[in-house]
Order: C-alpha cells, then structure tokens, then sequence
C-alpha cells in the first residue's frame, strides 16, 4: 500500500486540532503572495518526492487546468492555502458509522477542492483504481474489469436479468458484426429482424450527435446498407462501439442514425415510440461520456499520474495504533459521468434509465451503472452510498421498468404516500419532469418523443391517460408546475408544441412543488391531448384541451417580486385580501400588468405546511370561462 506522507502531511493529520490547518498558524494567510508561493513550491516538491497528499492536491488541480502558482500570483497580497479536515463530533479522522465522513479542504483562496476520506482494509488498494501504466480507457485491464461488472451482473443480479423478458421481440433493425468467434470485422451488416423469431443480444449506443453530421441511414442508401458498410468508413465512435460490443461476446448492435431511416416520417416516428423496448432489452448501453460528437470516440488515452485514489495511513496518538484511508475525490462522478456533455441531452436521459445496464467510457476510467450496483475503475466493487451528493442518490437508477414494478423507483417518492400507489408514481413523474426539464436537445419538437419511452412505462402502472406529459388521474397535481429559468431564457417553441398547460410547451427548466393536492378546489370536466402521429399517444401532439369547473379569482393586479417572480394581489369575495406568488412561464408583455389577470385556485396541497396551489390565466384565444 502506497502510505507516503511528507512530515508536514503526516503532522497535520495525527494532530488533534479540530478544522485544523496545514502547517502553523502563520499559513493561514501571507504578507504577500511570495509566501503562499514558497509553500505550494514546497507542495509541488513533496508531491513528486511521493507524499500522497500532496500529489493528490496538485493533480487535482492540473486535471482542472489550474496551475497552483498561477492561482496564488492572481490573488496577490489575498493569497491564501488551506489544507483542512472537517468532520462531526471527531477530531482526529476517527468516526461512527452513522455520521458523515469527515472530508479534506483545499483552497487556494476562492478555488476549492474537496477529498472524501475513506476508511479500508490494508489490502484494499490492490483491488481499486488505475494502474500508473494503463493509459486508456480501451485498454486490457479496463476491458477485464468491465467484463468482470457484466459477468456478475448476469449472473447474480435478479433485478437486472430481465435479458429476453420481451419474448421474441427484436428491435426493427440491428447491424449484425458477426459471431463473436470470427475476427474484428472489416464490414458489417444492416439486418431487417421482421422475419426472425427469436429474441437475440445486443448493445445499444448512446451518443451525441454534436455539431457532426453522423454516419445516417436514409431512404437512398437502405439496400446499400443491408449489403454491407465497411468499418473504416465509419466515425470513431462507431468503430470502438463495434469493437467493444465484440469484446463482450455479442453478435448485435442499435444505433440510432443507423437503425432508423432519418429522412423518412414515418419510419421515425415508428422506431421513437419503441425507444422503451429497444433500450430495455439490450443487454448493455455503451455511453460515450467523453465525446461531444461521432468523431471522439469511446477510448479515451489518460496521463500516468491520472488521479486515482490514493491512498494513506495515520498512526493516531498516542496508542498508536494505525489506520488506513482512500483519499476520494467526490466530484470525480458527477464531473466524469454524471455531467459530461452526454448526459445533458434530453434523449440520452431516457436511455440511461431504461437500459438494464450503462458502461459509461468517460475521459479518465470506465464508469458501470445497473439496477443493482454503481461501480467506476476507482470504485469497482460500488460505491459507497454516501459518498454521493444528494440529488445523485435521489436520481434514479438505470431499470426504471423494474423499479416501477415494485414501487422503488426514487426517494422522492414521500414516504407519506408509501400505500399510494398512484401517487407515489406520479411524486416520481414529477421528479423526472424536473430533471429532464434541464437536458438540451437540438429539435424543438422532440420534447416528447424524447420522454415517450418513460411515459409508456409509467402509463403501464398507472392504468390513465397520457395527456401532452401529464396524466388524466393526477392532473390536479400535473397542472401545479412552476417555470424554473434561472439563468436560461424563458420563452415558448416558435412552433407548437404542447398545450400552454403542458411543461412541455416552455423551453426552460420546471418545478414542481414536493407536495400533493389533498382538497381540490376545482373539477376536471374534460381533458384531452390529439396525438400529432396516428398509434402515437405519448409523442408529439396537434392540440390539447382542459375544462375545469372551479372558482376564479377575478382582477389580480401583478407587480415583479424578485427575479423571474411575480405577486399577485386581489380582494376577494368578502374584501379579504388575497397575496401570491407566480412565475409566468412566458415573458410578460407589458399588457399583462393590468388587471385582466385571474387566479383559478386548483387546491390545497400537503407540503411542510397547508398550503394552496392554482393557476395564473390570461385572456388568449383559446381561452374562454363563463360566471355561475
């Protein structure tokens, strides 16, 4: 086990000083930037004589393209380097179970780093990370760990075996790379899987098209395609998708540009609305985490000192008795996966959840998802629960279809709704709604088909109408989303989309309150949504329609309140002031400040406190109310 510490390291971390910092009190803070200077000098040097501390810090910073001298010359006499533990209750890197780990703090005035720090066993290190010589993610030893994930998932893995679940369906078309026996091919296949009876393995590719346009099937060129496409003539990603899915023994691959003809209506709008069982039966999803088009490629080369763990030991004071710790950075996920440029897309959201498992090729390791597990070359027997931010362990997991069936799917899911099942899974429609409402997708219109396969899942437990992204049996609870801008622009699609009481029908982020209507103030008299494809009922729609029964709160006057907020202000029946809070989801125009605003109180919901929600109309032409 690599346990190296410089004296300044090994000091700082046997020491008993709550919060404390590196080195005395004197490096807190400098006389002038020279000082800070003379001691990352020092840094640097015990990093490359070896201290795993230090490495760790300056490769982290390296990996982000910030030299630490430069950081400290911009602040000038402000300069200042922290190196500090935080932790509950514990001084000295000792902690029970049940609390947080304690983390290390670096700062180099106002950039941070922070480093999870890990309690192993001795002979932990021989298992974890990236050996100094492997220099790519397509390399052997990645490769044998990644078939070693596969293996254990087929084989141990219940939740995650649902492989032929499908019975004899097949996607439309596959491309056929030959038996896993033959050589790497030098040509593929388009197959057409309309006469096969059988249901067969395959991986799906998950991409980003970017700004390159990818090899594409088209009307012009299916037969050429059927008769054979020469490897080399396509883009990178490709390729090392076709090497990897022969690397895994499988016969079969789906891509998208080149499993459904692009310039044909038709076929298209055929092939998105079977995204669910394309993407769960395939037997791996192939991500390309590190590519921003078909060019990049999955494998990615990595410098010998990529950042690993590292790991250390401390001999507490004054038994003396020694402990061993994995220094983690905690922003390699979300940074590495959970973030990349591949993740952002709307589409790419979906097959992420509905595929059974998703080996993500990032820029410096492989990271592993399956319902059951979530493993990286760091972390490659899972990581641990904690050490993900909250809003990643509340994000479900790859599987949806399987988590739907028993109910599991996320913890916002409030435990308070545990034997409601209707509105537990809508609480999980809306936390999917709020994340998916923050992806990019480069067509407008494709902000349902991009969630069709989800909602076909979801319409499997719910038994309900699919209504433009809501559902008719919770629509009370449907219509109380918020427009959530932040810094995106707040504006509708120049061509229809959705209904305006769709959150679909906004191109910005949405929000729904964590709550549920338990008083209705209105009644649903009608609702509807025209699918815009015959035998298409969760892709795009042509109209939608809303009739509600309830009581308007007439001649609000609207003032801003802060940020993309408005207050809404009114008398009500019995001249009792009436305040709320709304955010248009669409600028306001200057017209809309006056009075011919109304208030329809949907209900009131179950929150940390009682509370009402509703909606703010305005006049339109499709608008119409009459007075009972």
């Amino acid at each position: 086990m690599d346990i190296s510490l410089c004296g300044d390291c090994r000091d700082f971390l046997q020491s008993n000083h709550h919060d404390g910092y590196y080195g005395d009190e004197s490096w807190r803070r400098f006389k002038d930037s020279q000082d800070c200077e003379r001691l990352i000098s020092r840094v640097i040097q015990t990093a490359d004589m070896g201290c795993s501390v230090c490495e760790t810090v300056v490769c982290k910073f390296r990996s982000l393209k910030s030299d630490l001298l430069a950081v400290a010359q911009r602040n000038g006499e402000s300069a200042t380097f922290r190196l500090q533990i935080e932790e509950y209750y514990n001084t000295n890197l000792q902690w029970q179970e049940d609390i947080d780990r304690p983390f290390l703090r670096v700062s180099i005035s106002q950039e941070e780093i922070k480093f999870r720090l890990w309690r192993v066993s001795k002979s932990h290190e021989a298992d974890c990370g990236v050996n100094d010589d492997d220099r790519s993610t397509g390399s052997e030893s990645s490769f044998l760990r990644a078939e070693e994930w596969l293996r254990k998932c087929m084989h141990n893995h219940d939740n995650c075996n649902t492989v032929g679940a499908l019975g004899d369906w097949a996607p439309s078309r596959l491309l056929d790379i030959g038996p896993a026996r033959n050589p790497f091919p030098t040509t593929i296949k388009l197959r057409q899987t309309d006469s096969w009876q059988r249901s067969v393995h395959y991986t799906t590719l998950s991409h980003c098209w970017g700004s390159v346009q990818p090899f594409r099937l088209l009307r012009s060129n299916l037969r050429e395609r059927m008769d054979g496409i020469s490897v080399d003539a396509l883009p990178k990603t490709f390729q090392d998708a076709i090497y990897a899915t022969r690397r895994f023994g499988i016969q079969y691959l789906w891509i998208d540009s080149l499993c459904i003809i692009q310039d044909s209506k038709e076929d298209w709008n055929a092939e998105s609305s079977l995204m669910a069982q394309v993407y769960s039966g395939c037997v791996l999803n192939l991500a390309a985490a590190s590519s921003n088009d078909c060019t990049g490629g999955l494998f990615q080369s990595r410098p010998p000192s990529y950042l690993g763990s590292r790991f250390i030991s401390v001999e507490s004071i004054p038994d003396g008795f020694k402990s061993y710790y994995q220094i983690w950075d905690q922003s390699v996920w979300p940074a590495g996966f959970e973030f990349a440029k591949l993740n952002t897309r709307a589409w790419v959201m979906q097959e992420r959840l509905l595929s059974p498992r998703t080996l993500g090729f990032a820029k410096a390791q492989l990271f592993w998802e399956c319902r059951c597990n979530r493993s990286s070359e760091e972390f490659p027997f899972g990581y641990p629960s904690e050490l993900f931010e909250r809003r990643q362990r509340d994000f479900p997991q790859p599987g949806i279809q399987d988590k739907l069936k028993t109910h599991s799917l996320s913890h916002h899911a409030d435990s308070r709704f545990e034997h409601d099942h209707t509105r537990r899974l809508s609480l999980v429609w809306h936390n999917l709604v709020m994340h998916y409402s923050r992806k990019e997708m480069a067509y407008e219109q494709d902000k349902l088909p991009a969630i069709s396969g989800l909602a076909s899942l979801f319409a499997q437990q719910l038994g309900t109408a699919y209504l433009a992204g809501l559902w008719r049996s919770t629509l009370l609870s449907d219509l109380l989303w918020r427009a959530n801008p932040g810094d995106s622009a707040m504006n509708r699609p120049l061509e229809y989309r959705a209904p305006s009481w769709s959150w679909a029908s906004v191109n910005c982020p949405v929000k729904y309150l964590p709550g549920w209507i338990v008083s209705p103030e209105v009644t649903v008299i009608e609702a509807e949504a025209q699918p815009g494809v015959e035998r298409s009922q969760f892709g795009r729609v042509s109209d939608g329609c809303i009739r509600l029964s309830g009581k308007l709160i007439h001649n609000m006057t609207v003032a801003p309140y802060h940020g993309h907020s408005y207050a809404l202000q009114a008398r009500g029946s019995e001249g009792h002031p009436i305040a709320a809070e709304c955010t248009p989801d669409q600028p306001l125009r200057p017209a809309d400040t006056q009075p011919e605003i109304f208030c329809l109180p949907v209900g009131s919901y179950i929150d940390i406190s009682r509370a009402y929600g509703g909606d703010t109309l305005a006049p339109a032409a499709q608008f119409s109310w009459k007075t009972t």
